[in-house]
């Protein structure tokens, strides 16, 4: 009976968490008509900043090995610089204004609490990663394959974020981050960030880290990988929600879709909304600290609750099974075979669209 069950694979929502809300004909219109103004002025002057933001970057980081951490000096230079063009750069990408809202309201308070290394997110696209680097000056947790992309790699390298390969840190978890393989010399994944997250306050930039290791729609939140949480030390956990009009929206989340023609719709939108809610910082209890997977889910919890969605035990491997590539859909039915006892669960149906309104098609996926 257990073999069964699991057999039947992870509980999903009625709705389908990894693929984006598809744009209706009104909202084609729209970006057709707003895009032919925006689109040239925007791709421009997003060029021009990536552009800028790289050449800075290699004279900050001029001589240095960015495997180890900066001087004081060196840091504060070249995150001053970037966060500055992080903010220009969402600007372009449709981002004009971002409403932040804090759970602690009053700002002393705010600064009573500790300060951590380590950020984590809820990951909806690269958006809610922008902002973190231009707030927070935050380095990343990043999968390998962001390291060949244009302007984004090198910047990434410079600003000393940590590259997983998601495949080779696969194995029977599909890409646990608490296990992950990390193309950085000195270690795996978890190493790296246990190395940042108890370091001396200063030594390294924050870390920012989606824990769910993938993105999805943002209407839930999905398993997240204990590698942020092993150090057990505070986190500060953050929640992003990317709202848009299901009349004429287009959806925000980078979820199937091409990462050049995603930006591009993007800046067809006159304004994209950000919406950012910092959560008090999250200190382990004792049970937490001997446990990560449980300290993982109650800042799981913690964070559903503030974005008022629901949790599910999904992961990387689920959303293979939707990729537009069929060597990745392969690789997503090899995974879950692997974690299933050799037995591929079947697809669900989902009765629902992210708006919580049925689809066309009850089977629809």
């Amino acid at each position: 009976d257990n073999k069964r069950q699991l057999d039947k694979g992870p509980e999903w929502p009625p709705f389908n968490p990894f693929v984006r809300q598809p744009t209706t004909i009104l909202g084609k219109a729209k970006m057709i008509a707003t895009g032919s103004v925006l689109v040239p002025t925007r791709a421009f002057g997003a060029i021009v900043t990536l552009t800028l933001a790289l050449v800075f970057a290699n004279i900050a980081c001029l001589g240095c090995d960015t495997s180890k951490p900066y001087s004081p000096l060196r840091r504060r230079v070249l995150f001053g610089g970037c966060r500055i063009f992080a903010r220009v750069l969402l600007f372009f990408y449709g981002y004009v204004w971002i409403h932040e809202t804090y759970e602690i309201t009053n700002s002393e308070e705010r600064k009573k609490q500790p300060c951590p290394s380590l950020v984590v997110c809820n990951h909806i696209g690269f958006a809610e990663l922008l902002y973190l680097a231009a707030k927070d000056g935050c380095c990343f947790v990043s999968k390998e394959e962001n390291r060949a992309l244009p302007f984004i790699g090198r910047l990434s390298e410079k600003m000393q974020s940590i590259f997983v390969d998601r495949v080779a840190g696969g194995s029977s978890s599909a890409h646990s981050m608490s296990s992950g393989s990390s193309s950085n010399a000195g270690g795996s994944a978890t190493d790296k960030i246990l190395e940042r997250a108890r370091a001396p306050p200063g030594t390294w930039p924050p870390l920012a880290v989606c824990p769910e290791g993938t993105t999805t729609t943002g209407r839930c939140i999905i398993h997240m990988h204990t590698g942020a949480f092993r150090a057990c030390l505070p986190v500060q956990p953050v929640v992003v929600s990317m709202p848009f009009s299901p009349v004429h929206g287009y959806d925000p989340s980078f979820c199937r879709a091409n990462i050049v023609a995603h930006i591009l719709c993007l800046m067809t939108q006159p304004m994209n909304h950000l919406h950012v809610k910092h959560l008090a910082v999250y200190t382990p209890n004792d049970a937490e600290k001997a446990d990560a997977k449980l300290y993982a889910n109650n800042v799981r919890g913690k964070m559903a609750e503030a974005l008022s969605v629901e949790t599910y035990e999904l992961t990387w491997a689920d959303k293979l099974r939707f990729d537009s590539s069929e060597t990745n859909r392969e690789l997503g039915r090899r995974l879950l075979a692997e974690r299933h006892n050799g037995v591929v669960p079947p697809l669900p149906v989902f009765t629902h669209d992210s708006f919580g309104r049925p689809p066309e098609s009850a089977k629809d996926k």
